[in-house]
């Protein structure tokens, strides 16, 4: 039973009203922290003067490092507490976040994207289940929604600053640094939605499979 179960019929508190919009937003940060550079990769390409090969890999390799993050951490949070793991990932993307910040050349944004890739699984996961904890339907939806608004917030504001604000490759990432900061705070005075559990590590052996009603069609694409 989780906390949530336990309050059973009392007042819901003020903090537990607003966890559904803090955890959506902290989703769609997220994504639009993880979008935040694609519009800048022009400016670093004329900057380093890398390949278009090399831009491939920095957009490849966020990919893979999501994929393992939702793959071995995926459901770490199920056995840890979401809260922890969230407050993590928040971390973690502020390390990718000043890694951009530093970058001086192609290998810096390599790393920073690879770093953000693991937080950006990590976290997605982690915020999806609280979601779903505080309301199984409206919190499906959110999923659904909110990583679409963020990444479409983060490319269109990192493309605004470009065009109208000075140093762009420099403000994007330290408005994206006060945000993620105030997520980090704002982060406690949420409850926790489920409770912790053993069997962490047995957790982290990465299990695919897919359901025998959609192999045929998985098959066929």
């Amino acid at each position: 039973m989780t906390e949530l179960d336990s309050t059973g019929s009392a007042p819901i508190s003020p903090a537990r009203r607003l966890a559904p919009f803090y955890y959506a937003a902290t989703s769609a940060l997220f994504l639009a922290a993880s979008s935040v550079p694609t519009p800048l990769y022009r400016l670093y390409q004329q900057a380093f003067a890398f390949s278009p090969v090399l831009l491939t890999v920095i957009f490849a390799v966020y990919a893979f490092s999501l994929l393992a993050a939702l793959l071995i951490v995926g459901s770490i949070s199920d056995h840890l507490g979401r809260r922890p793991v969230i407050f993590a990932s928040i971390l973690l993307n502020m390390v990718a976040i000043v890694l951009f910040l530093m970058a001086s050349g192609s290998d810096w944004l390599i790393a920073a994207r690879i770093v953000q890739g693991f937080a950006t699984g990590t976290a997605v996961s982690s915020v999806g289940a609280a979601l779903v904890d505080l309301d199984p339907i409206r919190g499906s939806i959110t999923n659904s929604l909110a990583p679409l608004v963020g990444m479409a917030i983060g490319a269109i504001g990192t493309s605004l600053l470009i065009q109208f604000a000075p140093a762009p490759t420099v403000l994007v990432y330290i408005v994206t640094l006060a945000l993620l900061a105030l997520q980090a705070a704002l982060l406690w005075l949420m409850p926790e939605t489920t409770s912790r559990r053993t069997g962490v590590l047995a957790s982290l052996k990465p299990e695919v499979a897919v359901p025998q009603q959609a192999r045929r069609t998985l098959l066929a694409l």
